[in-house]
């Protein structure tokens, strides 16, 4: 009850005070009213307080100038590039391999298979002979199922091979 009392009372006031403002204001033709209304000049670039805009001209952050260019600072980093070193078939190493490429030259260091794959095995074969093997499996059946399913589309030239104490059990003939 008396918070609105209390509201009440302000609103009582301010009507009061707004009609006796109102009532002070002597009454000027229209005509006269109109040209104050319109504003000579407008000065859009200029703050609504009137205060002038100082000199300094703010420089924008997503425009580069020429004295703002930043250097980076080169940074040596180390790469690990051993799963690109060919490996070799260890004496005594028994299972299946899966040979996905036999060339008669070797293959240069920046060659596709060595990004795509890791832990190559290279077989020197011959003078003219050189087989990149991937893979381990205790299983030909295995081996042969992992080609099937995600290496004959890519590689349909490529081959289970077996060894026996780190010998090839069979040679295929190299292509060029």
């Amino acid at each position: 009850m008396m918070k609105s009392t209390l509201i009440y009372s302000v609103l009582g006031l301010f009507f009061f005070f707004s009609q006796a403002s109102a009532s002070t204001v002597p009454e000027v033709p229209d005509a006269q009213w109109a040209g104050d209304t319109i504003p000579v000049t407008e000065r859009f670039d200029e703050p609504l307080s009137g205060i002038a805009k100082q000199d300094k001209v703010r420089k924008s952050p997503f425009k580069q100038q020429a004295g703002d260019r930043k250097v980076i600072p080169l940074t040596n980093i180390e790469l690990d590039t051993s799963y690109r070193d060919l490996l070799e078939i260890p004496e005594g190493y028994s299972g299946f391999k899966i040979e996905i490429i036999l060339t008669s030259v070797p293959l240069p260091a920046d060659h596709d298979i060595f990004f795509q794959h890791g832990n190559i095995s290279m077989e020197q074969l011959g003078e003219e002979a050189y087989s990149y093997l991937i893979g381990h499996f205790d299983e030909e059946k295995g081996a042969e199922a992992f080609r099937k399913s995600l290496l004959q589309d890519r590689y349909p030239e490529s081959i289970v091979i077996g060894y026996v104490d780190g010998q090839r059990q069979s040679t295929p003939a190299p292509k060029e």
